[in-house]
């Protein structure tokens, strides 16, 4: 009997490995196909970052130098997506932001507390944070005549319209070699709202005890009759092209402009009583000797009182109009332009700085206002 079952059992078991073979012969004859699974519950897929084909930024001609070194060098390193960076000027990059028509603006003024107000309610409100620091310099035409020393008293009243030819008595206290240049002084100012005009500005109200308003556009004087001698261009690109095209004349650009179009630019008195040209040293060190006074908001704050020119930098090597340059963006985007904006302001922050020396006119952020940055980044969040 026992045997019996066992010889059954056998059988049976033959038989069943019969029809399992079959069956996979079968199933390899069709290719291989196979029922799918009755399980509902499948594997979740691995997530996977969706990243746009660019990012677009608009604002500051200020730092655009700059921010083309960065895109290049970003797309060169991660290959992710493309930086489109637009040099429209602090105005209009401020006006893009407001209407939502870039993913990020740069403006060398931060935003008036007025503007910052009225978005806090736009998609959580607009991080504002330094991205770099810059500064801005006289450039000068006088044929010539290669270098200049301006008082801060003096560089007031040329661009208020008090000093008006170059050989004024004032000037040539300064400057003999002015003594025998009886034309007059045609001053090139930024026509379009422009954060270099903000920062040129703040140092002109500065020196003039508040008389001089601080502003993203330039104030010209009362009298048609002087009007005359100050011509509007625009971006720094503006400024630069009519001061090198016009002789006897003078503006005020942001140096990288200065160095890579060959214009000399004057030395101008710091607080010491020196005359220091700006350069990347001059401006280091008029930074490194602010730097523990330095008491930079939140990115989610208030920025508009915030001024590296009215701490009046004390070191003898410092060039005294030195100022951030600011980036600007909403809390909430969308998922790619979310991710895709963490992952170049952080790249700027911990390895972008590295670059600002490639590009005359520019110092690399300290520590504490890097970390303000990425205190920034951290902000960023999707819809």
């Amino acid at each position: 009997m026992y045997k019996q079952g066992i010889s059954k059992i056998a059988v049976l078991g033959t038989i069943i490995a019969v029809v399992v073979i079959v069956a996979v012969a079968a199933l390899i004859t069709l290719g291989g196909q196979q029922p799918a699974p009755t399980s509902t519950h499948s594997p979740s897929p691995t997530p996977t970052i969706q990243w746009p084909e660019k990012l677009l930024g608009g604002g500051a001609t200020f730092v655009n130098p700059l921010m083309q070194k960065w895109a290049y060098e970003f797309k060169r390193e991660k290959g992710l997506f493309g930086v489109d960076y637009q040099s429209i000027g602090s105005g209009q990059g401020i006006a893009k932001l407001k209407e939502q028509a870039v993913d990020f603006a740069a403006s060398d003024a931060p935003l008036t507390r007025s503007d910052w107000e009225g978005l806090k309610n736009v998609r959580g409100g607009v991080i504002q944070m330094p991205i770099t620091i810059g500064s801005v310099v006289a450039i000068f035409n006088i044929p010539g005549l290669d270098e200049l020393k301006l008082s801060q008293e003096v560089l007031l009243k040329i661009f208020d319209g008090s000093i008006k030819k170059w050989n004024d008595p004032q000037l040539v206290e300064l400057n003999p070699q002015l003594e025998n240049v009886d034309k007059d002084i045609i001053v090139v100012y930024r026509a379009d709202r422009s954060g270099t005009t903000f920062i040129w500005t703040d140092f002109l109200e500065k020196v003039s005890k508040g008389k001089f308003p601080r502003d993203l556009s330039f104030k010209l004087p009362d009298e048609e009759v002087e009007k005359a001698r100050f011509i509007g261009a625009k971006g720094n690109e503006g400024v630069t092209e009519v001061v090198k095209n016009t002789r006897y004349s003078i503006g005020y650009v942001e140096l990288s402009y200065a160095v890579l179009s060959g214009l000399n630019h004057a030395a101008v008195q710091n607080k010491a009583g020196n005359f220091v040209k700006a350069s990347t040293e001059s401006v280091v060190e008029a930074v490194r000797s602010i730097i523990e006074h330095l008491k930079l908001p939140d990115p989610l704050d208030d920025w508009s009182t915030v001024s590296l020119i009215k701490l009046e930098p004390p070191s003898p090597n410092a060039y005294p109009i030195v100022s951030f340059s600011y980036v600007m963006l909403y809390v909430e985007n969308s998922p790619e332009k979310a991710a895709a904006l963490r992952e170049f302001l952080a790249w700027v922050y911990q390895k972008g700085q590295k670059y600002v020396a490639d590009v005359p006119g520019y110092a690399p952020l300290p520590d504490n206002a890097a970390q303000i940055g990425l205190k920034g980044v951290s902000y960023i969040r999707l819809t």
